[in-house]
């Protein structure tokens, strides 16, 4: 049997990748959740103010861990969409000058999706909540970041235009 295309989504914070995966859940692909928001909900419930900064690589590894069990998902149709996607992890640990897990960067390395699409920062959409603590600037910084560890890892990014989610996700759909 055929692997599917893994295809993955990726952005800063706020960029809209959640919405428009979420609109893409009536096509033909296997479409997978954001993890992050589920492991900084049940950290915020044990008095964790912000788990990603306070406790940063164990926050990672289980982010980590998370996505990759998304990654070796059986096939369930012949393209799996990933809202985010491991090298995410290694690009948020990057920016702020954690050292990243030898084995994080061997798997990295390793396991690569097949198109690489990404939300640029967009001001008009950009709001915070309880999970999305970033600010606008700072998403404008990660942003960058993600594009870079993402072709250091030898992958190219396909940035989808700004606009509203039914010209988002027929881009996508045309690039697939």
């Amino acid at each position: 049997m055929l692997e599917p295309k893994k295809i993955v989504v990726t952005g800063a914070p706020s960029t809209g990748k959640t919405s428009l995966i979420q609109r893409l859940f009536h096509t033909d692909l296997t479409c997978f959740e954001e993890g992050s928001r589920s492991i900084i909900a049940a950290a915020l419930k044990n008095g964790v103010e912000n788990p990603f900064l306070d406790h940063p690589l164990a926050f990672s590894e289980a982010l980590f861990a998370h996505r990759l069990n998304d990654y070796f998902a059986p096939k369930q149709t012949s393209i799996h969409l990933y809202d985010r996607g491991i090298h995410d992890v290694v690009a948020y640990l990057l920016h702020i000058g954690v050292e990243v897990p030898c084995g994080m960067l061997e798997d990295c390395h390793t396991f690569k999706y097949d198109t690489v699409f990404v939300l640029p920062p967009w001001e008009a959409i950009y709001t915070k909540d309880d999970e999305r603590l970033e600010s606008f600037e700072e998403a404008q910084k990660l942003h960058v970041t993600l594009q870079n560890t993402y072709a250091t890892f030898g992958m190219n990014c396909i940035e989808i235009p700004k606009g509203g989610l039914a010209e988002r996700e027929a881009f996508i759909i045309a690039h697939l």
